[in-house]
């Protein structure tokens, strides 16, 4: 696993944010702080991860070209599958509580007919019984930038102790194997980045 360099504290504002936001939000706490990352995978060896907050509530988490899943003639099995386990060490005002409310996907992807990829991700605090998880399936033939929003259904809440390790497993997956037809899900080809954006919502315990 490799540890990602602290970021500095960072006072929420109250702005809006990108994607709708559920009516029972709460004003953000004073101040929120990513005090670390860790990561491993097939799909992120260490250098190939950057994780940021915005002023928004946004948590962007940007993937390098590791993560990429592909199929096809001549092709290993293992690059079919990618994942990569995420666990971000935060620290919030005592007394609040946060959840990811949506997801946004943004990648590239070259399917051909009677390949299916899907984009997965899954969200659970350390500690706790209950996960939330967003996917997409997409269905070849098809080529080209895809952007996804998912709504996470709210059933992941952090502690209100002030601090939580928060856990992101990011998946991208190709079916079938050993098949002459190829596919690829990869990063925007602009970019050279594999985006998954995290949406939170704040309420007080």
């Amino acid at each position: 696993m490799k540890s990602a360099t602290a970021f500095a504290t960072i006072a929420l504002a109250g702005a809006a944010l990108a994607s709708p936001v559920p009516d029972s939000v709460a004003a953000a706490p004073p101040a929120f702080k990513i005090d670390g990352v860790t990561y491993g995978g097939s799909g992120c060896p260490q250098g190939s991860i950057n994780v940021e907050y915005t002023s928004q509530g946004i948590l962007p988490i940007y993937f390098n070209k590791q993560f990429t899943a592909s199929v096809g003639s001549g092709v290993a099995p293992e690059e079919a599958r990618k994942f990569c386990q995420l666990n971000l060490s935060l620290n919030y005002s005592p007394g609040w509580s946060y959840a990811v409310y949506s997801a946004d996907y943004t990648g590239y992807a070259s399917v051909d007919d009677g390949v299916k990829g899907t984009i997965k991700s899954t969200y659970y605090f350390s500690g706790e019984t209950a996960e939330s998880s967003s996917s997409l399936q997409i269905n070849g033939p098809f080529t080209g930038k895809y952007v996804k929003n998912d709504d996470v259904a709210v059933s992941v809440w952090s502690p209100c102790s002030g601090s939580s390790l928060f856990n992101v497993r990011a998946e991208v997956a190709l079916t079938p194997l050993g098949t002459y037809a190829s596919g690829t899900i990869a990063t925007v080809k602009e970019t050279g980045k594999f985006t998954n954006s995290l949406y939170i919502k704040w309420k007080q315990c």
